[in-house]
């Protein structure tokens, strides 16, 4: 197997990344919404209210003392790897038939859609919007990197029935393997400023209001 790593910081080879999966991207966006929605229809009264509950409570908290930066630093770090956990589960889970990405992705859609439904429009432009513009998106790049090694994956097994070779099979879907590490990095910056926002931002916004 010839997997060269060094492409995924080759300028030229990263230019193509959007262009090589605008289908897997369009599934990855149609995906989430579906899912999204589903939940939310049939779980609204329940789905995203703690949620709700937290945005309104815990998060009404400054950071003026040096304490609270800690505290607040802290739970940065908590938020970051939570999310980056929950993200990376979804790639991975690309291996095991798609069914944890989809999952996955199910339960954040369907919080992220009952909270535009659910939450005061007011507290969603405050509170959500900041760092949802980030959130929101990292969680589509984890459906598409989850999709990417599922389709590797299935590449893999069809080599294994039609007694093909699983080398070459594994060579053809290289630029999936490599697509999905850039996924993997793009959900991790992502969620750096996401939680950023949410900690050090947010707060501040909200006790303007």
């Amino acid at each position: 197997m010839s997997l060269n790593l060094k492409d995924i910081f080759d300028k030229n080879y990263l230019k193509g990344y959007f262009h090589r999966n605008k289908k897997i991207f369009l599934v990855s966006i149609l995906l989430f919404i579906i899912l999204g929605s589903i939940g939310t229809l049939t779980n609204s009264d329940t789905m995203g209210i703690e949620f709700h509950k937290s945005l309104e409570g815990d998060m009404q908290k400054n950071v003026d003392s040096e304490s609270d930066y800690e505290t607040s630093f802290i739970g940065f770090l908590a938020l970051f790897i939570h999310n980056f956990i929950n993200d990376f589960s979804s790639i991975i889970g690309g291996l095991f038939l798609f069914i944890p990405t989809l999952y996955i992705s199910f339960i954040n859609a369907t919080n992220m859609i009952t909270l535009f439904v659910k939450v005061d429009p007011l507290l969603i432009l405050v509170a959500v919007m900041p760092h949802g513009i980030f959130e929101i998106p990292s969680s589509i790049f984890a459906m598409a990197g989850g999709l990417m090694l599922f389709i590797t994956e299935i590449n893999v097994i069809k080599a294994i029935f039609t007694r093909n070779s699983v080398k070459e099979a594994i060579n053809d879907s290289d630029k999936l393997i490599k697509d999905a590490i850039i996924s993997t990095i793009i959900v991790f910056i992502l969620l750096v400023i996401a939680a950023f926002i949410e900690i050090f931002i947010t707060p501040l916004l909200m006790n303007m209001v």
